[in-house]
């Protein structure tokens, strides 16, 4: 089907009269009814700012200023690097040829002039035109919308101002890193006051990333309320989680998942988890991962899920990420590996022992490939002695 060029507008370039009265008329057969006209180069570059043409057709041989003079002027105007310009000449050598091209030409038609070759060249310009436009106005609005999209999925993770409020609350240094591989992803966590004692922390990685990952996090945030977590314990709120998602999961799809809460009464970080990455439990000296196993949320309703307990006293630490952190990889690096995690937050402790979180971003970064390949997140969660 034809693109209609009705609403094209073409600016004749000429010093004849005759000429740009017959290309006129030839071009009219395409249906363009605004035309402009210039009898050379210089009126022709007014022209072009006053009459925004879609085309250019442009003679070589002028007065005052010629074609190629033109054309050259022209691309260097940002604004007009992309008009298409098609050069009509008396000369089809190739010399001629390369000349129009390198002054910037789209395209040349040779006089005199054959009316269908001028009309299919002039078609084809300005369609293309059409084409890219509608290409740019198309991508222009898919990155603003995935823009709005990237700043809602912003908001659902805790603010700054939040992670301090909750920090103070309950004696903690919380610090986090979060980072999609495209404009939006498939990471999401969150922090749960519970009551004066006990503080939750949950860590989710959907499968994939870009759009369709990111859709998931946006119905995990519609279902975590539906749930209480103060009354039940961490295996308990993840198989009720595990049964919401599979009713909203699309086949083939679901989410590696750690969910904790912290008693500060008792001194005990109890976890279930659903096949996240191990996490990184630091009391005293001791630097150990801890065992994250379990299926997959979505992927089965008869998921069974179990408690761990472990001691997280004043002064311990714990260390949660997703996969990206131990998968992705560098030109000269390989990927970090699950095992060399607990000797990755060793080395950080060293450099900064409060905020330890920091120079383990900047090793990761300085030994990754950009931009990743996988959605990250991480979050450090100290006690404060």
């Amino acid at each position: 089907m034809a693109i209609s060029l009705s609403d094209c507008r073409v600016l004749i370039v000429d010093d004849n009269e005759f000429n740009r009265k017959s290309l006129a008329l030839v071009i009219r057969r395409a249906g363009i009814t605004q035309i402009a006209f210039a009898e050379n180069g210089a009126e022709g570059l007014k022209a072009v700012d006053s009459f925004r043409p879609d085309l250019v057709l442009l003679d070589v041989d002028m007065p005052v200023m010629n074609g190629l003079e033109m054309c050259e002027a022209l691309r260097r105007n940002a604004t007009h690097e992309e008009l298409p310009v098609l050069f009509q000449t008396a000369f089809d050598s190739d010399q001629e040829q390369v000349r129009c091209f390198e002054a910037g030409g789209s395209d040349f038609i040779s006089k005199p002039i054959k009316p269908g070759e001028c009309v299919a060249r002039v078609r084809h310009q300005l369609e293309k035109r059409k084409l890219f436009n509608d290409l740019a106005a198309f991508r222009a609005r898919v990155q603003r919308e995935l823009a709005h999209a990237r700043e809602m999925q912003h908001s659902l993770l805790p603010e700054k101002r939040r992670l301090t409020a909750v920090a103070e609350r309950y004696g903690l240094t919380l610090d986090a890193h979060f980072e999609t591989s495209s404009e939006l992803g498939g990471d999401f966590w969150g922090v749960y006051p519970l009551d004066n004692r006990r503080v939750g922390f949950l860590i989710i990685d959907f499968a994939g990333h870009g759009i369709t990952a990111a859709i998931n996090t946006f119905r995990l945030h519609t279902l975590i309320d539906r749930f209480p977590m103060q009354d039940c314990a961490p295996s308990q709120w993840l198989m009720q989680l595990n049964g919401a998602l599979k009713d909203v999961l699309p086949t083939g799809q679901f989410a590696t998942a750690f969910f904790g809460i912290l008693d500060l009464t008792t001194d005990t970080l109890t976890f279930s988890a659903a096949g996240a990455p191990n996490p990184v439990l630091g009391v005293g000296g001791d630097i150990r991962l801890l065992d994250s196993a379990g299926l997959v949320l979505g992927a089965s309703r008869r998921a069974q899920y179990v408690d761990q307990s472990f001691r997280l006293p004043r002064g311990g630490f714990l260390f949660l990420y997703s996969d990206a952190l131990i998968e992705c990889w560098g030109d000269e690096h390989g990927p970090i590996g699950q095992t060399a995690v607990p000797d990755f937050v060793r080395d950080a402790l060293e450099v900064n022992r409060t905020h330890p979180l920091e120079p383990m971003m900047e090793r990761f970064y300085a030994r990754t490939r950009q931009p990743l390949r996988d959605d990250l997140t991480a979050v450090w969660i100290a006690r404060r002695a």
